[in-house]
């Protein structure tokens, strides 16, 4: 006599996420702009076929900076005629540092072992002007590096600066 399984379990899998585990997000009187956010996440994958755990975890820290500059002029020439301008500038600084790492426990062997991860910096600067209800400029800087922890990788970074103007039809 045989025993048939009606339905087998080959893995099971249990995901953790506090995104944000912590933030304040603040603006203050004199228009300073602050932020500080933890996040972490964890999956944890049991193999019932190999008899492994395989553990996926991440931590994030994000602190931001800014400062809005109020009723800034500019001045701008079209035509022989001058033409001022004023609105808010809005300027933003945000570092950010997150680790991912990934490790596999063998059960049985009573071993583990990190087979992936790396930690990533960011940082992002912008300045944010409105030239009228409908016409908004922006400047930005942002650079991303990356840093492995295993040496099958290597590191990295990636930079992207430039402008966006944004046009709104509607209004």
């Amino acid at each position: 006599m045989s025993y048939h399984v009606q339905k087998e379990i080959s893995q099971v899998t249990i995901n953790e996420q506090f995104s944000p585990l912590f933030k304040v997000d603040m603006t203050w009187k004199n228009s300073l702009l602050t932020k500080v956010e933890i996040k972490r996440s964890r999956v944890l994958a049991l193999s019932l076929a190999n008899n492994q755990i395989t553990e996926t975890g991440s931590q994030e820290y994000i602190v931001g900076l800014g400062y809005r500059f109020k009723d800034v002029e500019f001045n701008f020439f079209s035509a022989g005629r001058g033409k001022k301008m004023s609105s808010d500038l809005d300027l933003k600084l945000d570092l950010n540092i997150r680790n991912n790492k990934t490790v596999i426990r063998k059960v049985i062997e009573d071993q583990q072992q990190l087979t992936m991860g790396q930690q990533i910096i960011s940082i992002k600067f912008s300045a944010d002007y409105v030239m009228n209800q409908r016409l908004n400029i922006k400047l930005f800087y942002d650079r991303v590096v990356t840093n492995p922890f295993i040496s099958t990788t290597f590191p990295g970074a990636i930079t992207n600066a430039g402008f966006s103007l944004r046009f709104t039809l509607a209004g």
